[in-house]
């Protein structure tokens, strides 16, 4: 019984290690020099379509995390030797949808604090 109760806590153990991907996360300032040094660099909004049509950083693609079939097919389409940013609003659907794509073998970094902490820092959004 001993033996069993152990070899169960070392699989939660493992398991909980899988789920817990180390996801680079950037501040605004570092966020904008890794995209334009960074020739393999591709910039993905996973924010809804009406908040895309508001305001995106320039060069986004749109990739709406929460349309799931969508946004499942359109990592699966992705290309693993390009390096993927993305950002949403504040933060949470963009590590959601990082912690999703590192999970297939992308390359992501994520913008801490979203488009909010984006424009507080006085960075530029287009509109189109």
């Amino acid at each position: 019984m001993k033996h069993l109760f152990t070899t169960l806590l070392a699989m939660l153990g493992l398991c909980s290690a899988c789920q817990s991907q180390d996801i680079p996360t950037l501040e605004p300032q570092a966020y904008e020099e890794a995209l334009h040094t960074d020739t393999a660099a591709v910039l993905i909004d996973v924010r809804q379509p009406d908040e895309y049509a508001e305001g995106h950083l320039r060069g986004a693609q749109l990739l709406n995390v929460l349309d799931t079939a969508t946004f499942q097919a359109g990592i699966a389409a992705l290309d693993k030797s390009k390096h993927y940013y993305i950002y949403c609003r504040s933060g949470r659907r963009s590590h959601n949808a990082a912690t999703q794509m590192k999970a297939i073998g992308l390359q992501v970094t994520d913008l801490k604090g979203g488009i909010t902490a984006w424009q507080s820092a006085g960075k530029p959004i287009v509109k189109e």
